[in-house]
C-alpha cells in the first residue's frame, strides 16, 4: 500500500519547508489535523440495544459509539450483544481503533445464551454471557455485576460442529438461522448443500455425524413423516452424540425422542409474543447448537 502524500506547510513556520514538520499546532496557523481524543471507556452495541450501551456509558464515565461520529479512539471497548445484527455491529466496530493505531482492549457481552455462539465473531475476545429473562432490573445488575469482575481470557476452543437434521420443506425457515451459524464460524451440516454431487448419501450422512459435535433435530409434521430424520437420530444415538429435539408445530416428539427434553416454538411465541417465528426458531437452534452433552 503507498504511503499517503506528506502534508504541506501553511503556516510558514516548518523547518522543513515545503512540507509541514508537524511542530506548529497554533489555532489558526494548524498544520497538522488535531489528535483526535482517546476514551478511556467506550460501549457498543447494535441498533436496538442502543439505550444498553448508552446507560452503561453514563454510569462508567464512558461514551456510546452511536453518539460519536467518524473514526473513534478508544483504549478499551465493551461490546454488549444478543447475537442479532452482527453485520451492524461489525461495520459500527470498524470505526474504532485504540491509542497510535494498536487495536483497543475488547470485552464482549453477550445477553442471554451460551458464550460458544459468538467464538468466531469475535475473534482474539473473551465473549462473556449473563442471562435475560426480559426483566430489566435483574439485566441490569447482572450486567454492572459482570463488568466489575476481570474479564476472563479468549477461548481457544473451536466452534461447535452441528448436524442439522430436518425435513427439506422447513428448509425456508430454518435458512436464516443457518446462515448466522456458518457466519459466526460454526460448522453446519444441511442435507441440501453439504453433499457434494456425485457423493453416496449414506456414507457422507455417516461420516458427517461421526465428526459433528452434535445432532439437532427439528421436528414438523413433514420431519416426522421422514425416514430420512429417523435414520439419522438413530445413527447418531448408535455413535454417541448429544441429541437436541425443536419443535415447530408443538406435536408431540415420536417415540424414539420422546424421552428427549424438546425445545417447543409455538410455546416461546406464547410467552414472548414479540418475538416473530423466524426469531423463536433462530433462538431454538443457537441454544441447541452450544448446549451442554
Amino acid at each position: 500500500m503507498p504511503s499517503p502524500p506528506a502534508r504541506r506547510c501553511i503556516c510558514g513556520r516548518s523547518q522543513t519547508p515545503p512540507l509541514c514538520d508537524g511542530s506548529h499546532s497554533t489555532d489558526g496557523w494548524r498544520c497538522v489535523a488535531a489528535t483526535a481524543p482517546v476514551h478511556a471507556r467506550l460501549f457498543v452495541a447494535a441498533p436496538h440495544n442502543d439505550n444498553i450501551a448508552e446507560r452503561l456509558a453514563h454510569a462508567r464515565q464512558g461514551v456510546a459509539l452511536h453518539r460519536l461520529a467518524g473514526p473513534v479512539v478508544a483504549a478499551s471497548v465493551v461490546v454488549i450483544t444478543d447475537g442479532a445484527e452482527l453485520d451492524l455491529l461489525t461495520t459500527s466496530l470498524g470505526r474504532v481503533s485504540g491509542p497510535r493505531g494498536s487495536p483497543p482492549r475488547q470485552r464482549v457481552v453477550l445477553l442471554g445464551g451460551d458464550p460458544a455462539l459468538l467464538r468466531g465473531a469475535f475473534p482474539g475476545s473473551a465473549v462473556e454471557s449473563v442471562p435475560d429473562e426480559g426483566h430489566p432490573v435483574l439485566l441490569w445488575r447482572r450486567l454492572t455485576q459482570l463488568l466489575d469482575a476481570s474479564p476472563p481470557e479468549p477461548s481457544t476452543e473451536p466452534p461447535p460442529r452441528l448436524f442439522l437434521s430436518h425435513a427439506t420443506a422447513d428448509e425456508p425457515l430454518l435458512q436464516p438461522a443457518i446462515a448466522l451459524l456458518r457466519r459466526l464460524g460454526v460448522s453446519v451440516f444441511v442435507c441440501g448443500d453439504s453433499i457434494p454431487g456425485g457423493a453416496r448419501w449414506w456414507d457422507t450422512i455417516l461420516s458427517s455425524l461421526h465428526q459433528c459435535d452434535r445432532l439437532v433435530l427439528v421436528l414438523s409434521e413433514a420431519a416426522r413423516r421422514s425416514t430420512w430424520c429417523a435414520f439419522e437420530v438413530g445413527a447418531a444415538a448408535a455413535v454417541g452424540k448429544p441429541i437436541r429435539v425443536i419443535s415447530l408445530d408443538g406435536q408431540p416428539p415420536p417415540s424414539f425422542v420422546s424421552h428427549l427434553q424438546m425445545f417447543d416454538v409455538p410455546r416461546m411465541l406464547r410467552q414472548r409474543p414479540w418475538l416473530t417465528q423466524e426469531d423463536s426458531v433462530l433462538e431454538a437452534i443457537l441454544s441447541s447448537s452450544v448446549s451442554e452433552s
